[in-house]
This record gives C-alpha cells, structure tokens and sequence, in this order.
C-alpha cells in the first residue's frame, strides 16, 4: 500500500529547527545591527525576507514532479554553467571572491544549487545506465563533467562548497554500487583537485596553514563559546560572543552561540532533530521502489547531513574554517534556499513510501 501524505515527523522536525534559528538569529544578531546603527529586528527582518523566498523554493520542490527536474537536466546544467562564468566575470565581489551575481537589489547564487543538480544527474545516470556505470568510458564522461561544474565553484573561489560537491560526488558513487575499482581513483582526484585549489587561493591555504599550526581568532572565540555554555548554558541573551567578539555568529558560527547560550543539552537537541531528519531520509529511501527516487533521497539526504556535519565540524576547531551555513538555522541566504528545495523534494517522494 502507498502512502498519499507526507512525512510528518520530518516535516515537524524541519518546522522546528526553521523556528529555532529564527530565534537564534535575532539573540545572535541584535547588538550587531545596534551597532550598525539599525534597529535591533534588522537582521532578523531579512532573515525572515530570505526565509519567504526560500519558502517558495520549497513549495516547488514539494509540489513540482521532480519527473520533471529529471528531464530539464541539460537545459538546466547549461544555465547553471553560463551563470557561474558570468558570476566569475562579472559578479559581485565578496570578501575577496566572485560568488553571487548582482540582480536588482539582490546576488543570485546558483553555486548553492550545483550540490543539487550533482545528486539529480548522478541518481539518473545510475537509474537509467546502471551498466554503463561501471565501464571506464562511461565513468569517465560522468567523473569529466561533474569535475567541471564542482571546479566552476571552487575558483570563485568557493572551495568549502567544492569540497560539499565533491563528498557528495563520492557518496553517491557508493550509492549507485560503482566498483571500488572505480570509486578509489575517483576519490585520489577528488583528494588531488582540493589540494590544487588550496594551493592556487592564498586565503585558502591561509585557513589550512592556521588550522594545522594554531586555530585563527573565529575559532578561538567559537571554542570559548562553546566552553562557556557547558552543561546547560548562559541563558537566552546570556551570551558575550555576539557582542562583536566572534565575527558573523548569526550565520558562519551559529552553532558555537547555541552552545554558549543553551550550553551541551541545547546543542544535543539540535542534534537529535538534524539526525532524526537524516534517520527518516534513510526510511523513505527505502520504503520506495522507484530506483531513481531511493537515489534521489540518499543523495540530497546526504548532503544537508554533511553540511551540518562541517559547520559543527569548523565550530569545534575540528575543521579549517570554511565559512558553511548552519542548515535552516543560520541567517538566510541562497544556501536555505536550496537546502528548503532540497527537503520539498525529498517531503514530496516521501508520498511515495510503500508499506
């Protein structure tokens, strides 16, 4: 029998970790914008902006027949590589890089939505050609192209994106049972490409040199964040590194202000909702038939995980600093966006499960 409704303990567990870092975001971010001499509600306003538009990415990816992604994939890879040379080209720049591509009065960053189209391709290509997979030349064509589009990314530079694109690259590989043959030199040039952009981008190798001899000042003050929580934490508004201490807390080191504020449990409860989301991603991979649905959900699944995992990865000094949002918690950008497609994509197959 097949289901007709949604997940509802995944769509509850999103509800709530988009609430909690509505919240977060306002105690990260108000003495932020005072200082800035805006009202303390500025950043929590926009973040509510960039939540409505990712709103509306939701409900396309929840309403949209993903059937119908899966057949625009070319027309839509040669958009997504025109504007990633033109964001190259021309794009607004950022704290020394070429990320967004300046649109009226807001940047469009469709890097955020390469991760995506990765796991679309690679879920059709194994479902559609699962022996041609695992022949050299076919691997080669694919490997060529999604090594392409992840290198568009990386010389924004955007190289923590690369390295997202790239993990989920070599996990959807083992999801489409690639031989190991083929997957351990596909993973030395991944490992390989990620040295070589470290090692073109100054800012890049700055950050690894840092992280291996002494962590940088963002990571010393996320440490004494996080140390200071300890069990239960400060308190709501308790906190000091929002006071300017540690830089951008609102959204590249959200995670390290819950822990200060809502100390070890805190922390532990937005765990246990990120991991119950990739817990219930697993269940509906499995409670379908459709060979390029279960990939579909694996890899997308996959990807929101790993986000998180780096974010908390940086925030613990566990990881060079790599500037990754805090999925549907930190300050809203294109990645909430995509992320929120992400999830009405996956909400949608769950209709799908067969029990």
């Amino acid at each position: 029998m097949q289901h007709t409704g949604i997940d509802r303990t995944l769509a509850f567990c999103l509800l709530c970790l988009i609430v909690l870092g509505t919240i977060f975001v306002y105690s990260s971010s108000y003495y932020r914008a005072m200082r800035r001499g805006e009202e303390s509600t500025y950043y929590l306003v926009g973040h509510l902006k960039r939540l409505l538009i990712a709103s509306i990415f939701f409900v396309l990816g929840l309403i949209l027949p993903y059937e119908i992604i899966r057949r625009l994939l070319f027309p839509l890879l040669v958009i997504i590589i025109l504007v990633l040379i033109l964001t190259l080209v021309i794009g607004r720049p950022q704290y020394g890089a070429r990320r967004s591509l300046a649109l009226a009065s807001f940047g469009l960053q469709v890097s955020e939505f390469v991760r995506v189209w990765l796991v679309f391709f690679l879920a059709n290509f194994f479902s559609a050609h699962p022996h041609t997979a695992n022949t050299g030349k076919g691997m080669m064509n694919t490997i060529a192209l999604c090594f392409f589009l992840i290198a568009l990314v990386a010389i924004q530079p955007s190289i923590s994106m690369a390295m997202v694109c790239f993990i989920v690259f070599i996990l959807m590989l083992i999801y489409g049972s690639t031989k190991i043959r083929m997957i351990l030199p596909t993973m030395t040039l991944c490992l390989a490409m990620l040295v070589l952009f470290v090692i073109l981008f100054p800012h890049a190798q700055h950050r690894v040199d840092s992280f291996i001899t002494h962590p940088t000042y963002q990571v010393q003050q996320s440490l004494i964040a996080i140390g200071s929580g300890g069990i239960w934490g400060k308190g709501p508004g308790a906190g000091l590194q929002k006071f300017l201490f540690l830089p951008r807390i609102h959204n590249d080191f959200i995670f390290s202000h819950i822990a200060e504020e809502f100390g070890f449990v805190g922390s532990l409860v937005v765990f246990l909702f990120y991991w119950q989301i990739y817990l219930r991603g697993l269940f509906i991979a499995g409670s379908v038939e459709d060979e390029f649905t279960r990939l579909l959900i694996l890899g997308l699944n996959a990807s929101i995980f790993i986000i998180f995992l780096v974010h908390v990865g940086v925030s613990i000094g566990l990881l060079p600093p790599t500037g990754v949002p805090l999925p549907f918690i930190s300050f809203g950008g294109w990645s909430l966006s995509s992320n929120l497609f992400a999830m009405g994509i996956i909400l949608q197959a769950s209709k799908r499960r067969v029990v």
